[in-house]
Order: structure tokens, then C-alpha cells, then sequence
């Protein structure tokens, strides 16, 4: 495909359209100093030059030790299988498969995952792969109201306070509403004025609510109350029931951990899960595999698109515009290279290094762990003074926890650490050892 670039006699010419000077204008919401500079390279370099100046450069990046940062985006082990397989070019080229006589191998590796999803969770359907997971989210919210023809629903204190935004701005452009509880309130709470119970476990603090009880509870009284259940990191699912064996309606989550790196916190990929009979309230489209009408030959096809580019726009009920197919092929490949063992042998590394840290981090002075459930691979530290730890931390060259306070200001001297299998005994060591430094130097103090 030819391209021809503007000239600058074009390019003023939009500006002035638009009501702008500069090209730097159309980004002046983004920070002054998250703005990349120009790379200060000499004019007519080699090419081997070039690369070699280039490698200097990139050495000043820092490469932590460790890592104990999670609160949504996670730092997992990636099989070498999956960067190969999705840098072929017949994938990372790829587009929206509207074809599909000229994309059925892309279309294969959807229906795929679709598959492998399913299995994985036990729930019915699994859609084509949605934004992230704060998206999928806010996506099951609305689709809850469609299905209930309710207004009104309960999210359960917990869920990645982000989630919550997305899925409250979404209700307020669909004049929706939304209330936050605590999980202590929801029997006294729920009527059936509401459409969904929306509930993360592992929860934002690590910690595994006790979801088949509370599924019981709720449809015992409100059998047409949809119980909507997400996660942050479905690693998990190598040990967990899935949510398919608890009564779920609809589950979602976000699959960065499924080989996706976690970059500088994106791409996502959003899991979109839900029972048989809400089949068609589903967003974004759905890959299924059929037979020539004259033949036995098989193929495989877009089945279903609640897409808003199509006819009956106005029926629509999504404007999700991408099947993030990319991110749900290395997912794909991640799960096949991982297997059921595999990934129960990662969940597994997930747990008792936590515990062990858990342990560790509890017997030192001035520390306390403030879970008081069963938790996954995060938990809630409160420290006798979080920016010593953190600079501690830092220090040592590992990646630091999260300071909660910069979600809930109650939480002044309270960390959610993280801890994965990509955690070694040593990063971990150093880990223990920052916080004993940081606690010494309180007493010396």
C-alpha cells in the first residue's frame, strides 16, 4: 500500500481546522515529563553505529531484582513458545476477521481460545476477547441490566478500584445506578430492585471470598439476581473452583497473566465468560465452527456480533470495537504450553511463596498482616513507616509494593505486596531484609 505523508501546508491546514497550533498541542493532557524526548543521535550513523549507540542507551534502563508489585498487572513466567508464535506475521498482522473465507486461520485460533477459556472456567461461552478487565467488567454490568431489565447494582467492596470507575462511568452514560457495599451488608442490602451482585476474588486485598455460599444465599432469595464475579489475576484457577462449578452468571477477568507482559501496564486482555441462556445478550462477537452447505468440509465463521458498526446500530448492545486478538492468541498458546498441571503447579508457587513471605514479613517488629481470610498471591502489610520500606526497596533494586493510600487514604502505612513464581528465594530474601532495614532504623531512630 502506497502512503504519501502530509506536507507542513497540510498539516497547518488541519491544525487550524481543529483549533490548534502545534502537533504537541493534540497531546497536552499527557504529563510534561512522560513525554519521550528526541534521541540525541548523529546524523549519517551506520547502521552498525547506530545499533551499538542504541545498546548504550538502552543499558540505562533499570532492571529490578525482584518484583512485589501486583494490584492488577502481574509479572508471570512467559513461555518462549509464545513471542514466536505471535511475531509470525500472518498473526501480528491481523485485523478484525470480517472475512471469512480470507481469515480462517485467525479465526481458528479465536474459536481456540473461545474453547480453552470454557474449559478452563466451565462456564458455557466465552466471547472473542474483550478491551481489558476493568472493561469486561462494566461490559457484564450493562449486560445484566439488558438481561434483568433492571436499573440498579451492588458492587461488593473489594474489586480493583479502577474496575469500579470504568464500570461507574459506564453506568452513568447509561443512566444506570451503582452502590458500593460491604460483603457484611449485602443480605440486609439486596432486593429486587437489583440486576447484579458484582464481587472480585481474589479480591483487590488478596483475599478468596467464600463465593458458593454467597452465590447460595443470594439466589435462594432473588433467583433472578445475576451474580457477576471477577478477577484480577485467573492464574488462580490452577487451584480454585472454577466459577462455572459455583453458580456463577457471569465471570470475567483480565488475562495479562496469561502471557502478556505486563509492558508499562497494557495491553490487557479481557475474559468474557457466562451461562448458555444469556447467549445473546453477550458483547463484542463470538467464533463458531461449522460445515459446507453442500460438503463436509469445515470452517469457521463470526457467529455473533453485538457490534455498533453494523445495521441497527440502535439496537446494539455494545460498542466494544476489537477482539484483542493478539492478546487472546498469546493467551491461548500460554494455557496449551502450561497445561492443567502447569498451571497448577504455577498456582501452587503463587501460594506458598506468599505464605512463606506472609510468615517472614509477620515476625518482624512493627509489621502486621492485616488479612484475615484465605488469600492468593497478595496480601496487606502494615508497615511502621511505608516510605522507609519503600525506599528501602528501592534501594535494593526491587520493584515495591503498592501504597494503598493511594486508593484509600485510611490506609496510610499499609502495602499490598505481591509475590509470583517469578519471585526467586533471593529477590525474596532481600525483600525480608529490606523491611528489617527499614525497621531497625525506625528503632535507631
Amino acid at each position: 500500500m502506497d502512503f504519501v505523508p502530509h506536507d507542513q501546508k497540510t498539516i497547518y491546514q488541519m491544525l487550524e481546522i481543529i483549533g490548534f497550533k502545534t502537533i504537541e498541542d493534540l497531546f497536552q493532557d499527557i504529563p510534561k515529563d512522560l513525554i519521550l524526548q528526541k534521541l540525541k543521535l548523529s546524523p549519517g550513523l551506520s547502521e552498525a553505529d547506530l545499533i551499538n549507540k542504541l545498546r548504550e542507551i538502552s543499558i540505562k534502563s533499570k532492571i529490578y531484582n525482584g518484583f512485589f508489585l501486583g494490584a492488577g498487572c502481574y509479572y508471570h513466567y512467559i513461555p518462549s513458545l509464545v513471542d514466536f508464535i505471535i511475531n509470525r506475521s500472518e498473526f501480528y498482522t491481523s485485523y478484525t476477521p470480517y472475512q471469512a473465507e480470507a481469515s480462517q486461520g485467525f479465526l481458528q485460533a479465536i474459536y481456540e481460545y473461545q474453547t480453552i477459556i470454557t474449559h478452563l472456567t466451565m462456564m458455557d461461552v466465552a466471547n472473542a476477547s474483550m478491551y481489558d478487565g476493568s472493561t469486561a467488567l462494566a461490559e457484564a454490568a450493562l449486560m445484566a441490566t439488558l438481561i434483568t431489565r433492571k436499573n440498579k447494582i451492588l458492587m461488593i467492596e473489594g474489586i480493583h478500584p479502577e474496575y469500579i470507575e470504568v464500570v461507574k462511568t459506564y453506568c452513568w452514560g447509561q443512566e444506570i445506578i451503582s452502590e458500593i457495599i460491604p460483603l457484611k451488608s449485602l443480605e440486609a442490602k439486596l432486593n429486587d430492585e437489583f440486576a447484579a451482585i458484582l464481587i472480585q476474588s481474589p479480591n483487590f486485598f488478596g483475599e478468596i471470598e467464600d463465593l458458593e455460599t454467597i452465590v447460595k444465599n443470594v439466589k435462594s432469595k432473588f433467583p433472578k439476581c445475576l451474580i457477576i464475579h471477577v478477577m484480577t489475576d485467573p492464574t488462580c484457577l490452577g487451584v480454585l473452583r472454577p466459577p462455572g462449578e459455583l453458580g456463577i452468571d457471569i465471570f470475567v477477568a483480565e488475562g495479562q497473566s496469561f502471557g502478556i507482559s505486563p509492558s508499562f501496564g497494557g495491553p490487557g486482555l479481557g475474559i468474557f465468560t457466562t451461562k448458555k441462556e444469556f447467549l445473546r445478550k453477550i458483547p463484542g462477537r463470538l467464533v463458531g465452527k461449522t460445515k459446507e452447505i453442500n460438503g463436509d468440509k469445515e470452517g469457521f465463521i463470526l457467529t455473533l456480533q453485538a457490534r455498533e458498526q453494523h445495521i441497527r446500530r440502535e439496537k446494539a448492545s455494545s460498542n466494544i470495537c476489537t477482539n484483542q486478538a493478539l492478546c487472546s492468541l498469546s493467551a491461548l498458546i500460554y494455557l496449551l504450553c502450561m497445561g492443567r498441571t502447569g498451571l497448577k503447579d504455577i498456582a501452587l508457587q503463587n501460594i506458598q511463596k506468599t505464605h512463606y513471605v506472609k510468615n517472614k514479613i509477620s515476625n518482624i517488629s512493627g509489621y502486621k498482616i492485616l488479612n484475615t481470610k484465605p488469600t492468593y498471591n497478595e496480601f496487606l502489610v502494615e508497615c511502621p513507616d511505608i516510605d522507609r520500606f519503600i525506599n528501602k526497596c528501592e534501594e535494593m533494586n526491587l520493584l515495591a509494593p503498592l501504597k494503598l493510600s493511594k486508593y484509600f487514604a485510611h490506609m496510610k502505612d499499609v502495602a499490598l505486596v505481591c509475590i509470583t513464581e517469578m519471585n526467586s528465594r533471593e529477590s525474596i530474601d532481600l525483600f525480608i531484609q529490606a523491611a528489617q532495614l527499614a525497621s531497625s532504623n525506625m528503632e535507631e531512630d
